[in-house]
């Protein structure tokens, strides 16, 4: 059996120029150029490329992961919270690691304790948004914790998230009240996630993806520069801060901007002096991608998600099929929803390389365009004191 470094060697090399001669007559005297592709203005890409065009990325992407494994996301709508927490149990019996608690109305302690009732919260990571006016996740965060001493669980196994955004929520951004979240879980509570940098507003297609990319790390860049002029290390403020990021269904164009957020927020951490770290990537189908047919859009999640992952996402959110009809998630949605995401793992293994795009010399053309054009907008934000 060949080893994997001589899998082609009685296979003969084949130049770029033999390729090109062989596209010529098969295109029969249409022009090459005719198939160039322009995903944006100083964005433009061939129909092949070959190893004569590299050299290619880094493959694997920067970083200490050792794999692409990333947790099973499911969204519970909590409005009614004993019918929210049958649904979270529901879920989690059928494999879903980190379940994102919507909330439709403010909670206190009984109502928390309803929601979360016989979860087991220190071997899944349980996310809460707030969906109305006065919200308070430093509220959140201490009922949150109040809970788990009552139930005897160690704060330091808990994985989590809350959506704690200032910089998208407040007019008067409130980030003494997400510095003293940062500390006490930098001491406390090392997997749990208290700043959420959403970047799903910036998202507009495709065609714009270097613009979201660069307004998504120009707010995270500037998340760091406030937290760390408080006295927090970059590295801590990495360790609990998340993105979250919106896809649509072009299906290599976001492999190469996950992949390129990866690249990016490691060159801005760099530049705080936490090199060789990544972003926890938390990402969402977006809600234009959805068809009025859920047959449509159960076959179309099979795609988005394999995006999500080749691109490295930390947690995935699959959109039930009824969505656009604006219907409550049935059981059936749900279900195939996760099992999307299962499929994914347990038969694709796309889970177990470290960087599944890497070697695509199309993606990693595709990569590394989109993050030198974000890079040079990011500059541009900067420089006008975007999110100062």
């Amino acid at each position: 059996m060949a080893t994997p470094d001589k899998l082609f060697e009685n296979f003969p090399p084949v130049s770029k120029e033999s390729w090109l001669r062989q596209l010529e007559k098969d295109l029969k005297g249409k022009p090459l150029q005719d198939l160039q592709w322009h995903l944006e203005e100083h964005i433009e890409l061939a129909p092949f490329y070959h190893p004569e065009d590299g050299p290619f990325g880094h493959p694997p992407l920067p970083g200490k992961r050792t794999n692409n494994d990333w947790e099973i996301g499911e969204y519970i709508e909590a409005e009614d919270f004993q019918l929210a927490n049958a649904e979270a149990l529901e879920g989690l019996q059928g494999g879903v690691e980190a379940p994102l608690f919507r909330l439709r109305q403010a909670v206190d302690a009984t109502k928390l304790a309803q929601l979360l009732h016989d979860i087991r919260l220190d071997i899944i990571a349980a996310n809460f948004e707030e969906h109305y006016t006065a919200i308070e996740p430093w509220a959140i965060f201490r009922y949150f914790t109040e809970l788990l001493e009552t139930r005897g669980f160690n704060p330091s196994a808990v994985g989590g998230s809350i959506d704690f955004d200032p910089l998208l929520d407040w007019s008067n951004p409130p980030i003494d009240k997400l510095y003293e979240l940062m500390a006490y879980c930098a001491e406390q509570m090392p997997r749990f996630r208290v700043l959420q940098a959403n970047a799903q507003r910036f998202h507009s297609g495709p065609d714009d993806s270097s613009i979201e990319l660069a307004y998504t790390i120009a707010k995270g860049s500037e998340y760091l520069a406030r937290l760390t002029a408080l006295g927090l290390p970059a590295e801590k403020v990495n360790a609990h801060m998340q993105f979250a990021v919106s896809i649509s269904k072009s299906y290599f164009v976001e492999i190469a901007k996950l992949r390129a957020l990866r690249l990016l927020w490691a060159n801005v951490l760099k530049a705080f002096g936490a090199p060789g770290l990544e972003p926890f990537i938390v990402v969402h189908f977006a809600e234009e991608s959805q068809d009025n047919s859920p047959n449509t859009n159960m076959i179309r999640a099979s795609t988005q998600a394999m995006a999500a992952v080749i691109g490295g996402a930390s947690r995935l959110y699959v959109l039930p099929a009824n969505h656009a009809l604006k219907e409550p998630s049935t059981a059936f949605t749900r279900r195939i929803a996760r099992n999307v995401q299962h499929i994914l793992k347990m038969e694709s293994h796309l889970h177990q390389a470290a960087d599944p795009g890497a070697g695509s010399f199309y993606i990693e053309k595709l990569t590394d365009k989109l993050a030198g054009e974000a890079w040079s907008k990011f500059q541009e934000l900067e420089a006008a004191g975007e999110f100062h």
